[in-house]
């Protein structure tokens, strides 16, 4: 399961981010947090909250994917707007698929 935690200002990506994670067979447990922290510290929380060791952080109009095994840096991020695709990716990271390439 991957493991998101949400600003209350990103709370209207949770739908997205469950549609796309659930779109793509994976688990997500979306939280909203008490927290005014970047969506990089929520993804650190997250991934190590995680039993995939991958966490989701959204804040600031901004989602980032952390590994709880580099969590130094942001595996992947994206606008907030765009959290069904991030969804879609993460699952597929998660599923270890390939992502889909970009033309």
């Amino acid at each position: 399961m991957i493991v998101a935690l949400l600003a209350p200002a990103e709370a209207a990506a949770a739908r997205g981010l469950a549609a796309g994670c659930e779109e793509e067979g994976v688990p997500l447990d979306v939280r909203v947090a008490d927290t005014g922290s970047s969506a990089l510290a929520l993804a650190r929380s997250a991934a190590r909250e995680s039993a995939l060791g991958l966490g989701a952080g959204g804040a600031d109009g901004r989602l980032v994917l952390v590994l709880a095994a580099a969590p130094g840096r942001a595996y992947l991020e994206a606008p907030a707007r765009d959290a069904r695709a991030f969804g879609h990716a993460i699952s597929r990271i998660a599923a270890r698929r390939p992502l889909p390439s970009r033309t």
